[in-house]
């Protein structure tokens, strides 16, 4: 069992260095609208899902930028995003053993209280605020990572959110990521 980690964690590490996607020049397939359907976005059939303010963010896998895996003692740091969509999301796990699983729930922010163990936050470029409330952050709710291996994540996450200073002004979020890498 040791040596499956051990090469998965090895795996993971050569990834981050050499992952391109191949992404089809000057179409953007992305959209915001108003569906705020969680089942609807859960069987999407784009790689990045979000619904938050009366708007749907979608990202295509095809056209999702090079995804920045940063592995490093049970941390995972993803980035995804496009050169052209104005939306942005970040996941970050520390410490979670979720690559011996491979599956996991976590309910924040309880999973949160001694030390950052799962971090969700978004940058909504477009978000008419001042630029450091531009940045979102998944402050209550549940993440639940159904697949994780060295060449796929699947999670869905339904909860409430803001920008980073407006802590009293939280609205609903929900959203489902599908993605090859």
């Amino acid at each position: 069992m040791t040596r499956i980690i051990t090469k998965f964690k090895m795996s993971l590490m050569c990834i981050s260095m050499v992952i391109f996607f191949s992404c089809k020049e000057n179409s953007k397939e992305y959209s915001s609208d108003l569906d705020s359907s969680h089942s609807e976005i859960a069987m999407s059939d784009a790689a990045i899902k979000v619904t938050m303010e009366g708007k749907t963010h979608q990202i295509q896998q095809k056209e999702l930028n090079p995804v920045n895996i940063t592995f490093e003692n049970d941390t995972l740091q993803f980035v995804f995003y496009t050169n052209d969509n104005p939306f942005k999301l970040n996941f970050n796990l520390n410490n979670t053993d979720i690559l011996e699983k491979g599956t996991a729930t976590f309910k924040i922010p309880e999973t949160n209280s001694e030390h950052t163990k799962a971090d969700l936050n978004f940058f909504n470029r477009n978000r008419d605020v001042k630029s450091m409330n531009k940045r979102i952050i998944f402050r209550k709710g549940m993440i639940t990572v159904q697949k994780l291996t060295e060449h796929k994540l699947e999670m869905t996450f339904e909860g409430e959110g803001s920008g980073i200073t407006e802590y009293t002004k939280t609205f609903p979020i929900t959203g489902a990521i599908n993605v090859s890498y």
